[in-house]
């Protein structure tokens, strides 16, 4: 078993930064749609500015790393922070347009791990494509709904209102998270002994208890004790940790004979 080097730290640790900054920006998209949605909840507005900035550092963060390990930047890496910058520009001085690029952003991010390694890819590329999306659209959520503070609190009309509104599609976004996460975990962990006999086993495991507490967490939530909505957003940012260390470590290429996924 290795574990990752103080290279690979700093480089899981630009990989968290661009992956809160990205799930937060879907997040704070979607919790402006659903605000917008009438009756208007014109409190519930989140700046889209600091997640854009974490996503650009941290992308940059990353390009420079994988240029100054591997000597040539990649094409995913180029494309995210272009997208991530052209989109932070828009969204300081243009104020418009700004959602097309961070999606371009979004979608090469799914270039960025060993989906890419896979042979086609385009499978595993596409899953995790569909697997970031979904998860901004329910953790992203989750973040940025513990930065918005409604009038009455959350036990009010105002914040229940939200609230039930952000239930409707967490719901389906974490059925499409969960679904794309196993896929992609079948995929990577060929074997069940492997979630404890490896690096990147362990720390899916551990990913994988974050997302359990997660939705223990949202179940509080919504029944009405809005209290848990700051540690709820901190195990985001816990899991989110993991997913960068995964990125950065290596697969399993090994099958154990004692026991297997089904074929």
């Amino acid at each position: 078993m290795t574990w990752p080097s103080r290279f690979d730290v700093v480089l899981g640790a630009f990989r968290w930064l661009e992956y809160g900054g990205l799930i937060g920006f879907i997040g704070v998209v979607v919790i402006r749609r659903l605000a917008a949605m009438p009756p208007a909840l014109g409190w519930a507005r989140p700046s889209m500015q600091p997640a854009l900035v974490a996503a650009f550092i941290g992308g940059l963060g990353v390009a420079l790393a994988e240029t100054l390990r591997d000597w040539h930047p990649t094409g995913a890496g180029a494309v995210r922070v272009l997208a991530e910058g052209v989109a932070l520009l828009l969204c300081i001085y243009v104020r418009r347009w700004v959602v097309p690029p961070a999606l371009i952003a979004v979608a090469a991010l799914a270039f960025a791990g060993h989906a890419g390694d896979v042979n086609p890819a385009a499978g595993a590329v596409s899953t995790d494509a569909v697997h970031v999306l979904s998860a901004g659209v329910w953790a992203g959520g989750i973040l940025v709904l513990a930065t918005v503070f409604p009038p009455g609190g959350w036990g009010g009309e105002a914040g229940r209102a939200l609230l039930e509104r952000f239930g409707r599609v967490a719901f389906l976004a974490f059925a499409v998270t969960a679904l794309t996460g196993v896929l992609r975990a079948i995929d990577s962990v060929h074997s069940v002994n492997a979630l404890w006999e490896t690096q990147y086993g362990l720390v899916l495991s551990v990913k994988t208890a974050g997302v359990l507490v997660m939705v223990a967490m949202s179940a509080l939530v919504w029944r009405r004790k809005p209290a848990a909505a700051p540690y709820e957003a901190l195990v985001v940012l816990l899991v989110l940790a993991a997913t960068a260390v995964l990125a950065v470590s290596q697969v399993p290429h090994w099958t154990s004979t004692l026991s297997q996924w089904p074929p």
